[in-house]
Protein backbone atom coordinates (compact mmCIF):
# COMPACT_ATOMS: atom_id res chain seq x y z
CA UNK A 1 0.00 0.00 0.00
CA UNK A 2 1.73 3.58 -1.03
CA UNK A 3 2.26 5.64 1.89
CA UNK A 4 4.53 8.47 3.13
CA UNK A 5 6.84 9.18 6.10
CA UNK A 6 5.20 11.91 8.35
CA UNK A 7 7.15 14.24 10.53
CA UNK A 8 6.37 12.65 13.85
CA UNK A 9 8.41 9.61 12.54
CA UNK A 10 5.30 6.98 11.29
CA UNK A 11 4.66 5.47 7.73
CA UNK A 12 1.30 6.43 6.73
CA UNK A 13 -0.70 4.80 3.90
CA UNK A 14 -2.49 7.01 1.88
CA UNK A 15 -6.13 5.04 2.11
CA UNK A 16 -6.09 5.45 6.16
CA UNK A 17 -5.56 9.79 5.91
CA UNK A 18 -8.72 11.09 7.32
CA UNK A 19 -9.63 13.82 5.08
CA UNK A 20 -11.93 15.60 7.24
CA UNK A 21 -9.68 15.98 9.93
CA UNK A 22 -7.61 18.35 7.54
CA UNK A 23 -10.53 20.96 7.39
CA UNK A 24 -10.24 21.77 10.99
CA UNK A 25 -7.45 24.34 12.11
CA UNK A 26 -5.08 22.80 14.77
CA UNK A 27 -2.61 25.19 16.37
CA UNK A 28 -4.71 27.04 18.15
CA UNK A 29 -4.10 29.45 21.34
CA UNK A 30 -6.70 28.05 22.90
CA UNK A 31 -4.95 24.11 22.03
CA UNK A 32 -1.70 25.25 23.31
CA UNK A 33 0.23 25.05 26.55
CA UNK A 34 3.18 25.06 28.59
CA UNK A 35 2.65 22.66 31.69
CA UNK A 36 5.78 21.65 33.64
CA UNK A 37 5.06 17.66 33.81
CA UNK A 38 4.28 18.24 30.12
CA UNK A 39 7.65 19.89 29.58
CA UNK A 40 9.77 16.70 30.78
CA UNK A 41 8.64 14.75 27.30
CA UNK A 42 10.12 17.26 25.26
CA UNK A 43 13.86 17.53 24.26
CA UNK A 44 15.16 20.64 25.97
CA UNK A 45 16.13 23.20 23.60
CA UNK A 46 19.95 22.69 23.40
CA UNK A 47 20.70 26.29 21.55
CA UNK A 48 24.44 26.83 23.22
CA UNK A 49 23.92 30.83 23.76
CA UNK A 50 20.36 30.62 25.49
CA UNK A 51 20.99 27.31 27.45
CA UNK A 52 24.09 29.96 29.17
CA UNK A 53 22.45 32.58 29.13
CA UNK A 54 18.99 30.93 31.27
CA UNK A 55 16.96 32.37 28.79
CA UNK A 56 14.29 30.79 26.28
CA UNK A 57 13.98 31.65 22.45
CA UNK A 58 11.21 34.25 23.46
CA UNK A 59 13.92 36.82 24.46
CA UNK A 60 15.11 36.77 20.40
CA UNK A 61 12.39 38.45 19.35
CA UNK A 62 13.32 41.88 21.01
CA UNK A 63 16.71 41.69 19.38
CA UNK A 64 14.66 43.07 16.27
CA UNK A 65 14.65 46.29 18.09
CA UNK A 66 17.76 46.78 17.48
CA UNK A 67 18.42 49.24 13.93
CA UNK A 68 21.44 46.84 12.56
CA UNK A 69 19.15 43.66 13.37
CA UNK A 70 16.50 45.06 11.74
CA UNK A 71 18.62 46.46 8.88
CA UNK A 72 20.27 42.81 8.42
CA UNK A 73 17.64 40.79 8.89
CA UNK A 74 15.37 43.10 5.86
CA UNK A 75 18.41 43.04 3.71
CA UNK A 76 18.69 39.09 3.44
CA UNK A 77 14.79 38.62 3.11
CA UNK A 78 14.57 41.41 0.29
CA UNK A 79 17.41 39.83 -1.85
CA UNK A 80 14.68 36.77 -2.10
CA UNK A 81 11.22 38.55 -2.20
CA UNK A 82 11.60 41.35 -4.56
CA UNK A 83 13.96 40.09 -7.15
CA UNK A 84 13.03 36.64 -8.02
CA UNK A 85 10.08 35.30 -9.93
CA UNK A 86 8.45 31.77 -9.23
CA UNK A 87 6.23 29.06 -10.31
CA UNK A 88 4.79 25.51 -10.35
CA UNK A 89 5.58 23.51 -13.10
CA UNK A 90 3.83 20.23 -13.85
CA UNK A 91 6.25 17.06 -12.57
CA UNK A 92 7.65 14.95 -15.07
CA UNK A 93 9.49 11.26 -15.39
CA UNK A 94 12.93 12.12 -17.15
CA UNK A 95 12.66 11.39 -20.86
CA UNK A 96 9.01 11.64 -20.79
CA UNK A 97 6.53 14.82 -21.53
CA UNK A 98 4.24 15.69 -18.62
CA UNK A 99 0.54 13.93 -18.49
CA UNK A 100 -2.40 15.01 -18.23
CA UNK A 101 -3.43 13.89 -15.06
CA UNK A 102 -0.08 15.99 -13.62
CA UNK A 103 -1.00 19.03 -15.52
CA UNK A 104 -4.35 19.09 -14.17
CA UNK A 105 -2.88 18.96 -10.69
CA UNK A 106 -0.53 21.66 -11.41
CA UNK A 107 -3.40 23.62 -12.71
CA UNK A 108 -5.74 23.25 -9.59
CA UNK A 109 -2.91 23.88 -7.03
CA UNK A 110 -1.52 27.25 -8.74
CA UNK A 111 -4.95 28.16 -8.88
CA UNK A 112 -5.65 27.45 -4.54
CA UNK A 113 -2.69 29.28 -4.56
CA UNK A 114 -4.15 32.60 -6.18
CA UNK A 115 -6.18 33.48 -2.98
CA UNK A 116 -3.35 32.96 -0.54
CA UNK A 117 -0.64 35.75 0.19
CA UNK A 118 2.59 33.81 -0.90
CA UNK A 119 4.69 36.61 -0.36
CA UNK A 120 3.99 36.60 3.01
CA UNK A 121 4.15 33.33 3.66
CA UNK A 122 7.86 33.16 1.90
CA UNK A 123 8.87 36.02 4.17
CA UNK A 124 7.85 34.42 7.52
CA UNK A 125 9.26 30.76 6.28
CA UNK A 126 12.36 33.08 5.62
CA UNK A 127 12.59 33.96 9.79
CA UNK A 128 13.80 29.95 10.24
CA UNK A 129 17.59 30.97 9.64
CA UNK A 130 17.11 33.56 12.23
CA UNK A 131 14.41 31.90 15.10
CA UNK A 132 15.80 28.24 13.76
CA UNK A 133 12.53 26.94 12.47
CA UNK A 134 8.97 28.11 10.96
CA UNK A 135 6.54 25.90 11.14
CA UNK A 136 2.93 26.33 8.77
CA UNK A 137 -0.78 24.87 9.03
CA UNK A 138 -2.06 24.03 6.38
CA UNK A 139 -5.95 24.68 6.29
CA UNK A 140 -8.16 22.19 3.62
CA UNK A 141 -11.31 22.28 2.62
CA UNK A 142 -13.51 19.97 0.50
CA UNK A 143 -14.22 20.60 -2.71
CA UNK A 144 -16.45 18.29 -4.68
CA UNK A 145 -14.17 15.61 -5.18
CA UNK A 146 -10.73 16.88 -4.11
CA UNK A 147 -9.61 18.92 -0.94
CA UNK A 148 -8.68 22.40 -1.70
CA UNK A 149 -5.63 23.97 0.12
CA UNK A 150 -7.64 27.05 1.52
CA UNK A 151 -4.79 28.80 3.64
CA UNK A 152 -0.95 28.29 4.42
CA UNK A 153 -0.67 29.63 8.38
CA UNK A 154 2.42 30.53 9.44
CA UNK A 155 2.52 29.18 13.71
CA UNK A 156 4.02 30.94 16.62
CA UNK A 157 7.39 28.83 17.14
CA UNK A 158 6.36 28.88 21.07
CA UNK A 159 3.65 26.83 20.76
CA UNK A 160 5.97 23.71 19.24
CA UNK A 161 8.69 21.39 20.66
CA UNK A 162 10.93 18.42 19.72
CA UNK A 163 9.70 15.15 21.80
CA UNK A 164 12.97 12.78 23.25
CA UNK A 165 12.32 10.93 19.56
CA UNK A 166 12.75 14.39 17.58
CA UNK A 167 9.12 14.53 16.18
CA UNK A 168 7.76 17.87 16.31
CA UNK A 169 4.93 18.23 18.17
CA UNK A 170 2.43 20.88 19.54
CA UNK A 171 2.85 21.49 23.45
CA UNK A 172 -0.87 20.87 24.54
CA UNK A 173 -3.32 22.39 27.39
CA UNK A 174 -2.33 21.49 30.61
CA UNK A 175 -2.74 18.11 31.93
CA UNK A 176 -2.01 16.41 28.58
CA UNK A 177 0.31 14.63 26.38
CA UNK A 178 2.53 15.78 23.15
CA UNK A 179 0.86 15.70 20.25
CA UNK A 180 2.97 14.73 17.57
CA UNK A 181 1.76 16.98 14.72
CA UNK A 182 -0.09 14.79 11.99
CA UNK A 183 0.37 13.85 8.31
CA UNK A 184 -0.86 16.69 5.86
CA UNK A 185 -1.18 19.45 8.17
CA UNK A 186 2.30 20.69 8.59
CA UNK A 187 4.80 21.91 6.94
CA UNK A 188 8.26 22.52 9.44
CA UNK A 189 10.94 24.52 7.86
CA UNK A 190 14.36 24.27 9.45
CA UNK A 191 17.30 26.13 9.48
CA UNK A 192 20.91 23.61 9.77
CA UNK A 193 18.95 21.72 11.88
CA UNK A 194 21.07 17.81 13.61
CA UNK A 195 20.00 14.87 15.70
CA UNK A 196 21.77 16.78 18.45
CA UNK A 197 19.59 20.04 17.92
CA UNK A 198 16.33 19.33 15.84
CA UNK A 199 15.32 23.21 16.51
CA UNK A 200 17.61 23.99 13.86
CA UNK A 201 20.03 26.88 14.12
CA UNK A 202 19.19 30.31 15.05
CA UNK A 203 21.08 33.12 13.81
CA UNK A 204 19.63 35.67 16.09
CA UNK A 205 20.85 34.08 19.47
CA UNK A 206 24.69 34.37 18.28
CA UNK A 207 23.44 38.43 17.99
CA UNK A 208 22.39 38.19 21.48
CA UNK A 209 25.82 39.23 23.18
CA UNK A 210 26.42 41.90 20.49
CA UNK A 211 23.36 43.67 21.01
CA UNK A 212 23.45 43.12 24.93
CA UNK A 213 27.21 45.26 24.52
CA UNK A 214 25.62 47.72 22.74
CA UNK A 215 22.52 48.29 24.52
CA UNK A 216 24.91 48.94 27.56
CA UNK A 217 27.27 51.17 25.91
CA UNK A 218 24.43 53.52 24.49
CA UNK A 219 23.02 54.18 27.63
CA UNK A 220 26.88 53.96 29.48
CA UNK A 221 27.62 57.10 26.49
CA UNK A 222 24.27 58.59 27.12
CA UNK A 223 24.63 59.21 30.66
CA UNK A 224 28.43 60.62 30.14
CA UNK A 225 27.43 62.90 27.59
CA UNK A 226 25.36 64.34 29.90
CA UNK A 227 27.45 64.68 32.46
CA UNK A 228 30.83 65.76 30.47
CA UNK A 229 29.36 66.80 26.89
CA UNK A 230 28.49 70.14 28.00
CA UNK A 231 31.04 72.52 29.04
CA UNK A 232 31.33 72.92 32.66
CA UNK A 233 30.28 76.34 34.49
CA UNK A 234 33.91 76.95 36.86
CA UNK A 235 33.18 80.20 39.16
CA UNK A 236 36.12 81.64 41.13
CA UNK A 237 34.83 82.82 44.30
CA UNK A 238 36.96 86.14 45.73
CA UNK A 239 39.13 85.53 48.21
CA UNK A 240 38.15 85.12 51.58
CA UNK A 241 34.36 84.59 50.59
CA UNK A 242 32.48 82.39 53.12
CA UNK A 243 30.25 79.22 52.55
CA UNK A 244 27.31 80.89 52.22
CA UNK A 245 28.65 82.99 49.35
CA UNK A 246 30.09 80.34 47.77
CA UNK A 247 26.98 78.45 47.81
CA UNK A 248 24.66 81.45 46.66
CA UNK A 249 27.04 81.70 43.56
CA UNK A 250 26.69 78.30 43.04
CA UNK A 251 23.45 78.40 42.76
CA UNK A 252 23.48 81.72 40.17
CA UNK A 253 26.04 79.66 38.10
CA UNK A 254 23.46 76.46 37.92
CA UNK A 255 21.09 78.94 37.09
CA UNK A 256 22.54 80.32 33.83
CA UNK A 257 23.05 76.93 32.75
CA UNK A 258 18.86 76.74 32.12
CA UNK A 259 18.70 80.62 31.67
CA UNK A 260 22.00 82.27 30.67
CA UNK A 261 21.88 84.99 33.10
CA UNK A 262 23.41 84.96 36.28
CA UNK A 263 24.75 87.89 38.84
CA UNK A 264 28.26 87.38 40.79
CA UNK A 265 29.84 89.83 42.97
CA UNK A 266 31.87 92.48 41.08
CA UNK A 267 35.10 90.78 42.03
CA UNK A 268 34.28 87.05 41.20
CA UNK A 269 35.40 85.17 37.68
CA UNK A 270 33.43 82.54 35.31
CA UNK A 271 35.36 80.35 33.21
CA UNK A 272 33.71 77.74 30.67
CA UNK A 273 35.78 74.62 31.10
CA UNK A 274 35.16 71.75 27.78
CA UNK A 275 35.86 68.28 27.71
CA UNK A 276 39.00 67.46 25.21
CA UNK A 277 38.78 63.99 25.10
CA UNK A 278 37.81 61.61 22.87
CA UNK A 279 35.82 59.47 23.97
CA UNK A 280 33.46 60.19 21.02
CA UNK A 281 35.51 58.79 18.70
CA UNK A 282 36.14 55.78 20.89
CA UNK A 283 32.35 55.17 21.42
CA UNK A 284 31.95 55.20 17.56
CA UNK A 285 34.34 52.79 17.55
CA UNK A 286 32.72 50.17 20.33
CA UNK A 287 29.38 50.47 18.33
CA UNK A 288 30.59 49.81 15.08
CA UNK A 289 32.63 46.87 16.14
CA UNK A 290 29.05 45.67 17.57
CA UNK A 291 27.17 46.64 14.72
CA UNK A 292 29.79 44.94 12.13
CA UNK A 293 29.53 41.40 14.64
CA UNK A 294 25.57 41.83 13.90
CA UNK A 295 26.28 41.85 10.42
CA UNK A 296 28.33 38.88 9.74
CA UNK A 297 26.08 37.03 12.15
CA UNK A 298 23.20 37.84 9.50
CA UNK A 299 24.44 38.55 6.52
CA UNK A 300 27.80 36.49 6.40
CA UNK A 301 30.08 39.99 5.71
CA UNK A 302 29.98 43.22 6.45
CA UNK A 303 29.25 44.64 2.27
CA UNK A 304 31.38 47.96 3.01
CA UNK A 305 31.13 48.97 6.79
CA UNK A 306 34.19 47.45 7.03
CA UNK A 307 36.41 49.58 4.31
CA UNK A 308 35.99 52.87 5.58
CA UNK A 309 35.75 54.04 1.87
CA UNK A 310 39.73 52.45 1.37
CA UNK A 311 38.34 49.00 -0.12
CA UNK A 312 39.11 47.86 -2.89
CA UNK A 313 36.65 46.50 -6.04
CA UNK A 314 37.95 42.79 -5.61
CA UNK A 315 36.42 42.90 -1.81
CA UNK A 316 33.27 44.40 -2.81
CA UNK A 317 32.79 41.90 -5.70
CA UNK A 318 33.79 39.23 -2.73
CA UNK A 319 31.01 40.46 -0.42
CA UNK A 320 28.51 40.47 -3.05
CA UNK A 321 28.94 37.00 -3.62
CA UNK A 322 28.96 36.17 -0.34
CA UNK A 323 25.19 38.05 -0.10
CA UNK A 324 24.33 35.90 -3.16
CA UNK A 325 25.39 32.95 -1.65
CA UNK A 326 22.91 33.65 1.26
CA UNK A 327 20.08 34.77 -0.94
CA UNK A 328 20.17 31.22 -3.04
CA UNK A 329 20.17 29.32 0.69
CA UNK A 330 17.09 30.93 1.57
CA UNK A 331 15.68 30.56 -1.99
CA UNK A 332 16.01 26.65 -1.46
CA UNK A 333 15.04 27.01 1.79
CA UNK A 334 10.95 27.66 0.24
CA UNK A 335 11.27 25.89 -2.78
CA UNK A 336 11.98 23.13 -0.25
CA UNK A 337 9.08 23.66 1.74
CA UNK A 338 6.76 24.36 -1.27
CA UNK A 339 7.56 21.13 -2.88
CA UNK A 340 6.96 19.07 0.09
CA UNK A 341 3.63 21.48 0.07
CA UNK A 342 3.35 19.69 -3.82
CA UNK A 343 3.92 16.31 -2.37
CA UNK A 344 1.43 16.95 0.21
CA UNK A 345 -1.32 18.12 -2.09
CA UNK A 346 -0.56 15.28 -4.43
CA UNK A 347 -1.08 12.45 -2.29
CA UNK A 348 -4.47 14.19 -0.78
CA UNK A 349 -5.71 14.71 -4.12
CA UNK A 350 -3.97 12.58 -6.92
CA UNK A 351 -1.44 10.27 -5.92
CA UNK A 352 -0.95 8.49 -9.30
CA UNK A 353 0.19 11.78 -11.02
CA UNK A 354 3.66 13.63 -10.44
CA UNK A 355 3.52 15.74 -7.98
CA UNK A 356 4.25 19.49 -9.36
CA UNK A 357 7.39 21.25 -8.61
CA UNK A 358 8.56 24.45 -7.48
CA UNK A 359 11.24 26.62 -8.90
CA UNK A 360 12.14 30.55 -8.66
CA UNK A 361 12.94 31.63 -12.27
CA UNK A 362 16.43 32.96 -12.29
CA UNK A 363 16.70 35.99 -15.02
CA UNK A 364 19.32 35.41 -18.53
CA UNK A 365 23.12 36.38 -17.73
CA UNK A 366 23.06 37.47 -21.07
CA UNK A 367 26.52 38.85 -20.89
CA UNK A 368 27.17 35.21 -19.73
CA UNK A 369 25.93 34.28 -22.86
CA UNK A 370 28.23 36.82 -24.54
CA UNK A 371 30.88 35.72 -23.27
CA UNK A 372 30.32 31.85 -24.05
CA UNK A 373 28.66 32.91 -27.80
CA UNK A 374 32.44 34.45 -28.61
CA UNK A 375 34.76 32.10 -27.00
CA UNK A 376 32.82 29.74 -29.16
CA UNK A 377 33.52 31.50 -32.45
CA UNK A 378 36.71 32.05 -31.32
CA UNK A 379 37.20 28.02 -32.17
CA UNK A 380 35.32 27.96 -35.51
CA UNK A 381 31.56 28.20 -34.41
CA UNK A 382 29.30 30.16 -36.79
CA UNK A 383 26.20 31.07 -35.43
CA UNK A 384 22.80 31.41 -37.09
CA UNK A 385 19.55 34.18 -37.19
CA UNK A 386 17.45 31.79 -35.13
CA UNK A 387 20.09 31.26 -32.55
CA UNK A 388 20.74 34.98 -31.46
CA UNK A 389 17.02 35.73 -32.04
CA UNK A 390 16.14 33.04 -29.72
CA UNK A 391 18.64 33.52 -26.87
CA UNK A 392 18.98 37.36 -26.92
CA UNK A 393 15.18 38.14 -28.17
CA UNK A 394 16.15 40.63 -30.97
CA UNK A 395 14.04 40.97 -33.96
CA UNK A 396 14.80 39.89 -37.31
CA UNK A 397 15.08 43.31 -38.44
CA UNK A 398 17.26 44.56 -35.19
CA UNK A 399 20.62 43.28 -36.00
CA UNK A 400 22.99 41.75 -39.03
CA UNK A 401 25.36 39.18 -39.09
CA UNK A 402 28.75 39.20 -40.69
CA UNK A 403 28.76 38.89 -44.11
CA UNK A 404 25.13 40.44 -44.58
CA UNK A 405 25.37 43.85 -46.51
CA UNK A 406 23.70 46.79 -45.19
CA UNK A 407 21.68 48.40 -47.91
CA UNK A 408 21.45 52.15 -48.94
CA UNK A 409 19.14 54.04 -46.76
CA UNK A 410 16.52 55.62 -47.71
CA UNK A 411 16.16 58.97 -46.39
CA UNK A 412 16.19 58.71 -42.48
CA UNK A 413 15.27 55.20 -42.94
CA UNK A 414 17.65 52.35 -43.14
CA UNK A 415 16.90 49.12 -45.00
CA UNK A 416 18.61 45.72 -44.58
CA UNK A 417 18.94 43.79 -47.75
CA UNK A 418 18.44 40.32 -48.31
CA UNK A 419 21.33 38.42 -48.05
CA UNK A 420 22.27 37.11 -51.73
CA UNK A 421 22.58 33.11 -52.81
CA UNK A 422 25.81 31.57 -51.26
CA UNK A 423 27.93 29.31 -53.07
CA UNK A 424 26.08 26.41 -51.97
CA UNK A 425 23.05 27.95 -53.77
CA UNK A 426 24.82 28.66 -57.22
CA UNK A 427 26.17 25.07 -57.46
CA UNK A 428 22.60 24.09 -57.15
CA UNK A 429 21.50 25.92 -59.47
CA UNK A 430 24.16 24.39 -61.82
CA UNK A 431 23.19 20.98 -60.99
CA UNK A 432 19.46 21.84 -61.82
CA UNK A 433 20.17 23.30 -64.97
CA UNK A 434 22.40 20.76 -66.31
CA UNK A 435 20.45 17.74 -64.68
CA UNK A 436 17.63 17.32 -67.22
CA UNK A 437 20.39 17.13 -70.17
CA UNK A 438 22.00 14.39 -67.92
CA UNK A 439 18.77 12.66 -67.56
CA UNK A 440 18.24 12.41 -71.21
CA UNK A 441 21.46 11.56 -72.23
CA UNK A 442 21.71 8.89 -69.53
CA UNK A 443 18.20 7.15 -71.06
CA UNK A 444 20.13 6.54 -74.04
CA UNK A 445 22.80 4.77 -72.72
CA UNK A 446 20.72 2.49 -70.77
CA UNK A 447 19.15 1.42 -73.85
CA UNK A 448 22.04 0.64 -75.74
CA UNK A 449 23.01 -0.90 -72.07
CA UNK A 450 19.90 -3.39 -72.31
CA UNK A 451 20.04 -4.02 -75.82
CA UNK A 452 23.68 -5.37 -75.73
CA UNK A 453 23.09 -7.43 -72.81
CA UNK A 454 20.21 -9.11 -74.74
CA UNK A 455 22.44 -10.07 -77.60
CA UNK A 456 24.81 -11.75 -74.66
CA UNK A 457 24.51 -15.50 -74.18
CA UNK A 458 26.60 -16.00 -71.28
CA UNK A 459 28.49 -13.70 -68.64
CA UNK A 460 31.96 -14.47 -70.43
CA UNK A 461 30.07 -12.29 -73.55
CA UNK A 462 28.44 -10.02 -71.54
CA UNK A 463 32.10 -8.53 -70.12
CA UNK A 464 33.22 -8.80 -74.37
CA UNK A 465 30.34 -6.90 -75.49
CA UNK A 466 30.81 -3.99 -72.95
CA UNK A 467 34.57 -3.60 -73.81
CA UNK A 468 34.02 -3.85 -77.44
CA UNK A 469 31.14 -1.37 -77.54
CA UNK A 470 30.51 1.36 -74.82
CA UNK A 471 34.44 2.27 -75.03
CA UNK A 472 33.25 3.57 -78.51
CA UNK A 473 30.05 5.32 -77.88
CA UNK A 474 29.88 8.27 -78.54
CA UNK A 475 26.97 9.24 -76.02
CA UNK A 476 29.29 7.83 -73.23
CA UNK A 477 32.12 10.00 -73.90
CA UNK A 478 29.91 12.84 -73.54
CA UNK A 479 28.22 11.51 -70.23
CA UNK A 480 31.82 11.14 -69.04
CA UNK A 481 33.18 14.79 -70.20
CA UNK A 482 29.64 16.21 -68.34
CA UNK A 483 30.52 14.19 -65.30
CA UNK A 484 34.20 15.82 -65.59
CA UNK A 485 32.24 19.34 -65.96
CA UNK A 486 30.53 19.42 -62.82
CA UNK A 487 33.15 18.21 -60.94
CA UNK A 488 35.52 21.04 -62.20
CA UNK A 489 32.68 23.49 -61.02
CA UNK A 490 31.76 21.84 -57.82
CA UNK A 491 35.98 22.02 -57.20
CA UNK A 492 36.22 25.41 -58.28
CA UNK A 493 32.70 26.99 -56.30
CA UNK A 494 34.68 25.15 -53.29
CA UNK A 495 38.00 27.43 -53.18
CA UNK A 496 35.74 30.44 -54.10
CA UNK A 497 34.02 29.54 -51.11
CA UNK A 498 36.97 29.18 -48.95
CA UNK A 499 38.61 32.29 -50.34
CA UNK A 500 35.81 34.45 -49.35
CA UNK A 501 35.04 33.42 -45.62
CA UNK A 502 35.05 36.45 -43.93
CA UNK A 503 37.81 34.33 -41.64
CA UNK A 504 39.53 32.50 -43.84
CA UNK A 505 43.24 32.58 -42.70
Amino acid sequence: MPGIWAPNGDWIEFAQVDHRSLTAEMATAAAVGEDLGSMLAYLPDPDPVLRKRGDDAKILEDLTADDQVMTAIQNRKLRVLNRRDYDFRPGVLPGKEATPQATALCEALTKDLETIGLRDVFAEILDAPFYGHTICELIWAADGGRMRLKNIIPKPRQWFAWDKDRRPCLKPKTGLDPRPLPWGKFIVVRHFPTYQNPYGLRLLSRCLWPVAFKRGGVKFYTRFLDKYGQPWVLGKAPRGANLDAKRAMAGDLAAMVQDAVAVIPADAAVDLVESKGRAGDQFEAYLKRWDKAIFKVIMGQTLTSEMDGQGSRAASETHYGVAEDMAEADQYIIESAMNELALLYREINAPAAEAPVFGFNEPEDYGAQADLDAKLHGVGVRFTRAHIERRFGLQPDEFILDGEKEAAADGDEAAFAEPGPDHQDALDALVAAILPESVKRNAKFIERLVALLNKAQSFDEIALLLAEHLGQDADMRQQEDLLADLLTAAALMGRAAVRDEPDAA
